[in-house]
């Protein structure tokens, strides 16, 4: 009853593409698509796709879809917080026009042809090494997502650093009609980066996670201090030590290609990280 009167509200939900494209064509005389694909679970770096998206004058569509294939954890998939219902009122609030909220035969029906997209390094570095297979899963759901929306706009946050690296070269390679919008990265009063995976953390959990976000801006002083990178990154695990993360990489990265640097480079770059506590995964990054 709750997705019913949502359904009946601004906010238009489809389950299915064949009823999601006469609706998106009809939308696209209003105004360009601006899709923001999630997995739900959503906070507000999320809502703040959406409010880019219509900033850019896009008529925001969203998806929501947790999806096995870039999960190379089980358990990890099992306990993806599942929200319906909240992000629906969330996204109704924030303005969305339509939510595709698809099953996964819908995404992968039988015979579906998925192109195989070249990344290159892109798919063994930092999270590739830690997560086999991510990103060929994240690759071949956008893929599908984009053929069956067919946005003209794609907005993603620059949390997943990587992933989005990821996204511009499926876009590249496949989807030359859309143009793709990083958004900074929301965070909370702490420092700590919106995600979807906070809400598994406890109350002191949450508090603890501020070192990382505090970590990569010691790091990044490092620089200004003349410290070379490594020995700014052990300078500034201290900050994750004290606070109990596991730390499962923590570097300095090349922005474009996401390639390990060893020294400071003449223009940008990225400190990367990722880690683990009260068993929850998180990932942050800050440009330096």
């Amino acid at each position: 009853a709750l997705l019913r009167h949502f359904s009946l509200a601004q906010l238009k939900i489809f389950y299915y593409s064949r009823s999601l494209e006469p609706a998106l064509n009809q939308l696209r005389t209003e105004g360009p698509i601006g899709f923001v694909p999630t997995m739900g679970a959503l906070h507000e770096g999320h809502l703040a796709l959406v409010q880019a998206a219509k900033d850019a004058g896009c008529l925001p569509i969203v998806s929501i879809f947790v999806n096995p294939r870039q999960f190379n954890n089980p358990e990890d998939l099992r306990l993806y917080p599942r929200t319906a219902a909240e992000d629906l009122a969330l996204l109704a609030a924030a303005g969305c026009r339509a939510v595709f909220l698809p099953e996964p035969a819908e995404v992968y029906p039988s015979g579906a042809n998925i192109p195989e997209t070249h990344l290159g390094e892109l798919e063994n570095r930092f999270e590739g090494s830690f997560r086999p297979g991510h990103f060929r899963g994240v690759s071949e759901v956008l893929y599908r997502l984009f053929s069956l929306v067919k946005p003209d706009f794609a907005f993603f946050g620059e949390k997943d650093f990587q992933q989005c690296a990821v996204v511009e070269t499926l876009v590249k390679a496949h989807f030359n009609n859309i143009s793709l919008q990083r958004v900074p990265t929301l965070r909370e009063e702490s420092g700590l980066a919106m995600s979807s995976r906070n809400r598994r953390l406890s109350a002191s959990g949450r508090e603890k996670a501020a070192a990382i976000f505090q970590a990569l801006q010691q790091a990044a002083n490092g620089r200004q201090q003349g410290l070379a990178p490594n020995d700014a990154i052990v300078e500034a695990s201290r900050w994750l030590e004290l606070a109990g993360i596991e730390t499962e990489y923590f570097a300095l990265a090349d922005p474009l290609h996401l390639e390990k640097l060893n020294a400071w480079p003449q223009g940008n770059a990225v400190l990367l990280f990722a880690g683990y506590l009260e068993g929850v995964r998180l990932i942050d990054n800050l440009r330096c």
